[in-house]
C-alpha cells in the first residue's frame, strides 16, 4: 500500500457566504459553503430549501446529533448480530473519538441525500471541529503517483458492495461513479467491501488502500469549527464529512438532508438510521 504525502490537500475549509444564491454557486464550485447567523433549526431548513431552489424535491431534519443520542443509538446497534462476513455494524457512543469520514445516508444506497446541511446549534466548548474531504480531488491526488495507479483505476471502474452489515443494498457500483444526472458521486464509509465471490480476496487490498487514504486525509488535513448559528452546506455526493473528538455533553448539531432533482433516488417515507432497511421508507 502506498499513500501520497499531500493527501491533506483534499481537505476543504468552506468559504463563507451570506445568501442562498451565493451558497448554491460556491457549492457547485467547491463542494461546500458555510453560512452564519442561522437562528434555529426552522431557519436552517428554510435556508437549505432556498439553496435547493427550484430543484428542491425533499428536505428535512434527519439527526439531532448529541452525545446522549450517540450512546443510545450505539447501544441499539450493538444488539444486532454479525453479518455473513462476520462484521458488526457500529455507531460509536464514544464521542471523544474522531468520526470515520462518510457521506450521510450511506446505509440507504441510492436513496442517500445529495445535499447535506450541518447546523451547529451549540458547539462543544472544546474539540468537535469538523472536517470535509473532497473525494474526487483525493482520487486525483492519488493518481498523480504511479504507485497508486492500480488502486485509483479500481476505484473508478470496479463494482463493489457499499452496504452496511446485515443491511444489503440491491446493486453494486464503483467507489466513484457518474450519476444519471451527470454528477460525480464518490463514496466512503467503514463498511465498504468487495462483492463476495472469486475476486474478493484480490480486491480487498484496493478497498483497504482507499479507506487508508481517506483516513490519512482526515488525520492530516485542515479542520474548521462550526460556531453557534453556523451551517455547512455540503454536496453529499462529492464530499466526506465528520468531526473530531469532543466530550462536552451539551454539544448539539442538526443533520438536515436534502434531495434535488439531480438525486439518484428520493425516498418517500421516514428514514431510520438505526434500522435502515425498512423497505417502506425507501419507496418512491
Amino acid at each position: 500500500m502506498h499513500l501520497s504525502p499531500d493527501l491533506a490537500a483534499a481537505c476543504l475549509v468552506p468559504r463563507r457566504v451570506s445568501t442562498p444564491e451565493e451558497a448554491r454557486d460556491v457549492i457547485a464550485a467547491d463542494g461546500a459553503a458555510i453560512v452564519g447567523g442561522i437562528a434555529d433549526e426552522e431557519a436552517a431548513i428554510a435556508f437549505g430549501r432556498d439553496v435547493l431552489g427550484e430543484d428542491l424535491v425533499r428536505i428535512g431534519r434527519q439527526i439531532e446529533a448529541t452525545a446522549r443520542r450517540a450512546a443510545a443509538d450505539g447501544a441499539r446497534v450493538d444488539e444486532q448480530p454479525p453479518d455473513a462476513r462476520g462484521r458488526k455494524r457500529r455507531i460509536s457512543g464514544d464521542t471523544a473519538l474522531p468520526m470515520p469520514p462518510h457521506n450521510d445516508g450511506f446505509a440507504f444506497g441510492d436513496h442517500a441525500p445529495d445535499r447535506l446541511f450541518l447546523y451547529g446549534a451549540r458547539p462543544a466548548a472544546v474539540g468537535g471541529e469538523s472536517f470535509l474531504i473532497d473525494g474526487v480531488a483525493l482520487l486525483d491526488i492519488l493518481d498523480q503517483d504511479p504507485a497508486n495507479a492500480e488502486m485509483v483505476q479500481f476505484c473508478r471502474t470496479v463494482d463493489i458492495d457499499h452496504s452496511e452489515p446485515n443491511f444489503p443494498q440491491d446493486r453494486f457500483s464503483p467507489i466513484l461513479r457518474t450519476t444519471p444526472a451527470g454528477r460525480p458521486q464518490v463514496r466512503h464509509h467503514p463498511y465498504l467491501a468487495p462483492v463476495m465471490g472469486p475476486d474478493e480476496a484480490a480486491q480487498w487490498p484496493f478497498v483497504e488502500h482507499w479507506k487508508a487514504a481517506v483516513t490519512a486525509a482526515r488525520d492530516t488535513g485542515a479542520r474548521f469549527r462550526l460556531e453557534a448559528g453556523d451551517m455547512a452546506c455540503v454536496d453529499n455526493y462529492r464530499l466526506f464529512h465528520g468531526r473530531h473528538g469532543y466530550t462536552d455533553p451539551a454539544r448539539v448539531l442538526y443533520s438536515i438532508w436534502g434531495w434535488s432533482t439531480a438525486a439518484v433516488a428520493v425516498p418517500t417515507g421516514a428514514l431510520d438510521i438505526v434500522n435502515p432497511q425498512n423497505p417502506a421508507q425507501l419507496a418512491g
